[in-house]
């Protein structure tokens, strides 16, 4: 959800969990598991979740995804190397999609306690889980590259760890910086939590690992982190802390293509869950196509960030065409094809998932 205004696509990606599903905690003293049963349909799912009450501050390992993006990579790790320098327990770890050899050149002698390491080149989703395979730390922390993290950040995620053992989950905050200059700008603003977005989350890896991480069927970046959200609200809570706070830069990205990717990302997802779980419909896809056009259009108006108004408009078609494809819904994969064809291979990945 990096490439297209935040305000779209957080409002239609974000999902709410409803219906059938209902999580009752079980909560137990004394370094016992937590158990949670899940009531699915009138069947009882009881799940062990493996971590314990801790009674010291957690080990934490800082998983960064990035791909040759040296300068944004600096500034983000300048801000996290004096904590993690003082405190022999946290470790950074960072996954290169592109060249990791360049990149641990272009740290050497600077952030020497980042841990530079190859990415699988799969995309964001896979390259975080690579990332995360190399941690063995109890707190998984995943920041994105282009962030400019709190100092205290770590600090407020590991007192919260400590103080909440029947959390698994905690979802920290993301404000812009800048300010949108056009249609084709973006940024994924977190003020209010609910979102999850997965470039400022922490989570225990005990239960990282339960779910099977992210799943690397998406290969942009979009969806990951809304389906990592919605798997693991089925076992746990998440909690927004305020404090855990990152800065991050609007990011223009411009063309059809960049559209279609985020369309075919949300197919895969609705593919995954179905529509009732996602609440994602054709009447929801027509409401905020009639939202984008009025209120959105206003907005930007409003703000002088009228450039690329045909970016505005591509993306009010794609919802008209995700409600045609929703009202039709058992020939999705089909409708896909038609309106967003494969372009690279990736493309061709979600559409083989979808069919």
């Amino acid at each position: 959800m990096r490439f297209l205004p935040a305000a779209v696509w957080a409002d239609m990606f974000h999902f709410t969990l409803a219906g059938p599903q209902r999580i009752k905690e079980k909560r137990v003293c004394g370094g016992t598991p937590l158990r949670l049963q899940v009531e699915m349909g009138g069947c009882n799912i009881d799940s062990i979740l493996d971590w314990t009450y801790p009674m010291a501050l957690p080990s934490v390992a800082i998983v960064i995804p990035t791909r040759n993006r040296h300068e944004s990579l600096k500034r983000c790790l300048s801000r996290l190397i004096p904590y993690a320098g003082a405190h022999p327990e946290c470790s950074i770890v960072v996954s290169d999609d592109g060249d990791a050899f360049e990149t641990g050149e272009a740290l050497a002698g600077e952030l020497t306690r980042a841990q530079i390491i190859q990415g699988p080149r799969r995309g964001p989703a896979a390259n975080r889980n690579c990332g995360a395979a190399h941690a063995t730390e109890e707190l998984l922390i995943f920041l994105d590259d282009d962030c400019i993290p709190d100092q205290n950040l770590i600090a407020v995620y590991r007192d919260a760890a400590l103080k909440n053992p029947e959390i698994g989950v905690f979802e920290g905050r993301i404000s812009a910086e800048g300010e949108a200059s056009s249609f084709a700008d973006s940024a994924p603003i977190n003020e209010t939590g609910g979102k999850l977005w997965s470039c400022n989350f922490a989570i225990r890896r005990e239960l990282f690992l339960k779910i099977g991480g992210f799943d690397d069927r998406y290969p942009f970046a979009a969806m990951e982190d809304i389906d990592l959200h919605l798997r693991v609200k089925r076992l746990s809570q998440v909690l927004f802390l305020p404090d855990a706070r990152v800065w991050h830069a609007f990011e223009q990205r411009l063309g059809w293509e960049v559209i279609k990717h985020h369309a075919l990302s949300l197919l895969l997802y609705l593919h995954t869950h179905g529509l009732k779980e996602t609440e994602r419909g054709p009447v929801f896809f027509l409401r905020f196509a009639a939202r984008l056009l009025i209120h959105g259009g206003m907005r930007h108006l409003r703000g002088g960030a009228t450039r690329y108004p045909r970016q505005h408009l591509f993306t009010i078609w794609v919802c008209l065409q995700l409600a045609v494809i929703t009202s039709l819904w058992r020939f999705h994969g089909c409708l896909a094809k038609r309106f967003f064809p494969p372009c690279c291979p990736s493309c061709r990945s979600i559409h083989s998932h979808l069919n």
